[in-house]
C-alpha cells in the first residue's frame, strides 16, 4: 500500500522569490512549473534524489479547498506518500480515525490525490497519491 514519500509541499508566498533561493541554497533547479486552476495553485517541483520538493504558491488562500490545506501558513504544508490500492489506503486511514479533507480524492499534478488530517495532529496534512500509470 504505502510505497515511498513521493514529496514534501512547502507553501510560500512567491514562487518568483523562492525557486531563486532554494535553487541557489540546493544547487538544483525546478524540473517543471505547473498550475492547478480550479485552486488558483502554482507549483515548482524540485528534485533531490527520489524525493521532489513542491513549492506551493496559492493565489487565493481564501478558497475554502486551499483553506482546508492551511494554504495561508509558509513553510513545510504536508509530506506526500505514494501509494498502491489508493481507494483500499483511503478506506484504511478512515478506519483508523484519518479525516478526509474536503474537495479530495482529486486530481493532482501526478495522479490521483487525497490529503488526509490525522486524528492526533489537526494541524497536520498527510498526502497520499497514486502516480498516473503506475495503478498495481
Amino acid at each position: 500500500m504505502f510505497k515511498k514519500i513521493n514529496h514534501i509541499g512547502i507553501v510560500v508566498k512567491s514562487l518568483e522569490e523562492a525557486i531563486p533561493a532554494y535553487s541557489k541554497g540546493l544547487g538544483i533547479a525546478p524540473e517543471k512549473i505547473t498550475e492547478i486552476k480550479d485552486v488558483q495553485l502554482k507549483v515548482a517541483v524540485l528534485r533531490i534524489g527520489e524525493v521532489e520538493i513542491e513549492l506551493l504558491e496559492y493565489g487565493n488562500p481564501d478558497l475554502p479547498i486551499a483553506k482546508a490545506l492551511r494554504a495561508n501558513q509558509p513553510g513545510i504544508n504536508h509530506i506526500c506518500y505514494e501509494v498502491t490500492q489508493f481507494d483500499q489506503t483511503m478506506a484504511n486511514l478512515r478506519a483508523q480515525g484519518f479525516s478526509l479533507v474536503e474537495g479530495f480524492p482529486r486530481k493532482g499534478v501526478h495522479g490521483k490525490i487525497a490529503f488526509f488530517v490525522p486524528p492526533h495532529a489537526p494541524l497536520e496534512r498527510m498526502e497520499i497519491l497514486e502516480v498516473e500509470g503506475k495503478h498495481e
